[in-house]
Parts: structure tokens; C-alpha cells; sequence
């Protein structure tokens, strides 16, 4: 008889552990993020933002979260905070692992691969499909176009911005500069050389800051600038390198080096220092002019030491007066997996994040760049505040001025590739033929495996 109670009880405890395994392999309560017994729904979302901290973008999305919460009962958002430089990575790990959560943001630099991946859900198949015309064309740029396979869309550009050039408006005042005059490469260094001098103080004022530093991830020179807005853009369609020798290439890399050698309105230090190290200088009022990205205006207001409403933004010049330099648009996108099993809530999250509801106090409480144009309009009044204004031209640049990655192919490094043409040249002894050729070649080494 104890033979067989022990074999009985053998099998009841297997047929538990078969039973719970059953249970698991349909998601479990944990994994599904739903509570089975009360119905509420728990929506995991990984982003860079840190919602103890006092970041404005931070704060906000705190605020849209409980608003959400409130608004949708049984529903809640639970946020992790990731390392923005591995997020990525641990995004495309997650989804293979069927562990992605069911909200997440990701880069420019690999908003692509994730399409490609298959883990962005369409935002058609959620709620893009119930939106008006009025509705679709209140969104509609390059921006919103860049997560478009030519069938759905994929993700939401929730953060952008683009690149140019920081100024000091009472600098050029006090120097009888006007800024829409800057229109080509020579015409600002004609500025930079006016704006270079040792002011009453013996402070060192130097026209044009850049930092040419490895350490880095975004395109910022005039090399780029010019090679986004060459005929044909920085890259062919099968994403190859387009004209990275040629002649317009060749003479922005000559710029870069005579700002420094010729014009000396550059310090010789940019060879060595990174875009960290020149917002801090600028800040410090050390520079006229700096290359930066309208995503870092804010934090400049918020620490330099001059008057935040005398910070001015332009955009890129072009190579000559018939060529426009454009920005490189750069920020990060919010998407859904396409593997969650909370589809539904996650999809009427994120439709609520970057409604225009939302997008009002997106720029209004952290001064970000508006997704809807119908937000230029109804923040008028907040867009004439002197430390805001420049919002609008950061809009008119990204609607109108930047060039947007293409998801269908890689283009890894290759604002290290740009830099190191410098390197080679300004360090090296390099030609500008020379420079460009070694770095054309190794990013197609990298990217296209030849």
C-alpha cells in the first residue's frame, strides 16, 4: 500500500508541474503582464527617461502616464529605466527571447533594423487606420514618413531633432551681425573671424566651436552637412557612400581644416575635444558660434552663464549659395511589440503619448519640438517667449532642411567615419582625396562587407 500511495503521489505532482508548464507556455500571468484574477492589465514600457529625475521630458511623461492611468482603469504603465546606448541591443535580445516589453523607444541609428526585425507592431493595425485625413496630415513630414515600409508605419518619432549652429544673439548684435546673412560656409567664417577676440575681461572668444573628437555619434561638421544636402544626399539607394570624394566633399573638408589653420576662428584643441566639451565651453562663453543639436537647447539654457534669451539657432549653411546644407535628423522613436499580448492597451498608450493633447505639453514643459503642426498654432503665444523661439526654426529645419536615415539599409559609423576624415588630414598629414577615400572604403567594408 505505500508503494502505491507513494506512486500516486508521484504522479499527482507530476501532473501539477505538467499543468503549470502548460500554464506558462501560453504566456503566464507575468510574462502577459495581465492579472487574471482582478483583469488588470500591466503594460511594461523601456525607455532612457528617468522618471525620478526632474528631466522636463521625464516629468511629462510622468504626467501622460497618470493622466493614461486615470482614463483607462485596470490599466497601469510600469517604466525601466534602460542605459540609452544599450537600449537597443537589450530590445533586440528581449524580442528574441519573447521578453519585450510591450512599449519601447529606440534610436534613429537602429529604428530600422528593428522594423526589419518584425518586433515594431503597424500602427495601422492599433489605431492609425481610425484616424481622420485632417488627423493623418496634422502629423505628416519626413519624420513621421521615416518608420513607413510603403505599407504601415511602425513607430512614433516622439523626440527629434536636427543639427546646426548655436549663436549668441547679443554677440552679434554688439558685432553688427545679422544671422540671416549667414547663408554659405564662407559667409560664417566671415562672421567667426569678426566674433573671434579677447573681450574686456581677457576672456578668449572664439568665433566657431566644433569638436572633432572620435567620441562621437553624431554628424556635426561641415563635411556632413555638405555631403546630406549634395544632389543625391550622403548615400546612394542601396546605401552606399555617394560622392564622398568628390569635389563639393573635398572643399568641406578643406573648410574644416581652415578653420583652423587659415581663419583661426576655430581652436586648435577641436582636434582632440568632443560635443560634450564644446556645449560646456559654450556655456561658459568661450565660443560665438558652436555645431549643435537643437535636443541639447534646453540643458545650454539651463547652464550658461550668459543671458539664456540671447541663444539664437541657424541652420546649416550650404557649400555655395545654390546648395542648402542640411541637418541630419536624429532622435528616438516609440513603437509597440508586435509580440505583445496587450496589443490593444499598448496601442491606445501610445496613440495617447503623441496625441495632440499630448504634444502641447511635450513643448510647452520640455520644450520639445512638436510632432503635430497644428501645436505651432494653438502654442503661438508660448513660441514668442524669447527662450522658445527657437523652437519654430528648429521645426521649419526638420520639416524642411534634414535629411532622414532611410530604414532600408545600414549605415552604421558612419559619423565616426566623417570625423576621421579630419583625423587624417588634420593629424595624419593625409590629402582631402586621401582621407575621404580611406573612410568611403572603410564604411562599406563595415556596412556592405566588401
Amino acid at each position: 500500500m505505500k508503494r502505491i500511495a507513494a506512486l500516486l503521489l508521484t504522479i499527482t505532482m507530476l501532473a501539477a508541474l505538467i499543468a503549470g508548464c502548460a500554464g506558462g507556455s501560453d504566456g503566464g500571468e507575468e510574462n502577459s503582464g495581465q492579472d487574471k484574477k482582478s483583469g488588470n492589465t500591466e503594460l511594461k514600457m523601456w525607455t532612457f527617461l528617468d522618471l525620478t529625475s526632474d528631466n522636463g521630458r521625464a516629468l511629462v511623461l510622468k504626467k501622460l502616464i497618470e493622466n493614461f492611468e486615470k482614463e483607462n482603469p485596470g490599466v497601469t504603465v510600469k517604466v525601466e529605466t534602460q542605459d540609452w546606448s544599450t537600449l537597443a541591443s537589450k530590445i533586440f535580445a528581449a524580442a528574441e527571447s519573447g521578453n519585450c516589453p510591450d512599449v519601447f523607444m529606440v534610436n534613429t541609428a537602429n529604428v530600422g533594423e528593428a522594423i526589419s526585425r518584425g518586433i515594431c507592431e503597424p500602427l495601422e493595425s492599433m489605431f492609425y487606420d481610425d484616424w481622420t485625413d485632417e488627423m493623418k496630415a496634422d502629423v505628416e513630414n519626413t519624420i513621421w514618413e521615416q518608420g513607413f515600409d510603403g505599407t504601415n508605419h511602425y513607430e512614433v518619432p516622439l523626440f527629434y531633432g536636427g543639427f546646426g549652429v548655436m549663436y549668441r544673439k547679443d554677440l552679434f548684435k554688439e558685432k553688427n551681425i545679422n544671422p540671416e546673412d549667414i547663408v554659405t560656409w564662407d559667409d560664417l567664417i566671415k562672421a567667426a573671424e569678426t566674433l573671434t577676440y579677447t573681450d574686456d575681461n581677457g576672456q578668449q572668444i572664439w568665433g566657431y566651436g566644433i569638436g572633432y573628437s572620435l567620441d562621437v555619434t553624431d554628424p556635426h561638421g561641415v563635411l556632413p552637412a555638405v555631403l546630406f544636402g549634395q544632389d543625391g544626399g550622403m548615400f546612394t539607394d542601396d546605401g552606399k557612400p555617394n560622392k564622398w570624394t568628390g569635389e563639393d566633399a573635398k572643399k568641406a573638408l578643406q573648410i574644416e581644416l581652415d578653420m583652423i589653420n587659415k581663419f583661426k576662428i576655430t581652436p586648435e584643441s577641436a582636434a582632440s575635444i568632443t560635443s560634450e566639451d564644446v556645449y560646456t565651453d559654450f556655456q561658459a562663453g568661450n565660443y560665438a558660434m558652436i555645431a549643435g543639436g537643437t535636443i541639447r537647447i534646453p540643458t545650454v539654457q539651463g547652464s550658461c552663464t550668459f543671458d539664456p534669451e540671447d541663444l539664437g539657432f541657424l541652420p546649416l549653411p550650404g557649400i555655395d549659395e545654390n546648395t542648402m546644407g542640411l541637418s541630419y535628423a536624429a532622435g528616438w522613436n516609440t513603437a509597440v511589440w508586435s509580440g505583445s499580448s496587450n496589443k490593444e492597451e499598448a496601442g491606445k498608450f501610445l496613440e495617447y503619448i503623441c496625441s495632440a493633447e499630448a504634444d502641447e505639453l511635450w513643448v510647452k514643459e520640455a520644450q520639445q519640438i512638436p510632432i503635430h503642426a497644428s501645436t505651432l498654432e494653438k502654442c503661438a503665444d508660448f513660441f514668442e517667449e524669447p527662450t522658445n523661439a527657437w523652437i519654430i526654426q528648429a521645426k521649419d529645419i526638420l520639416d524642411n532642411r534634414a535629411y532622414v536615415q532611410s530604414i532600408n539599409y545600414t549605415v552604421t559609423g558612419f559619423a565616426e567615419d566623417l570625423q576621421n576624415a579630419f583625423q587624417l588630414s588634420y593629424v595624419d598629414g593625409k590629402s582631402a582625396e586621401e582621407a575621404l577615400s580611406d573612410v568611403a572604403n572603410a564604411f562599406e567594408e563595415r556596412n556592405l562587407g566588401r
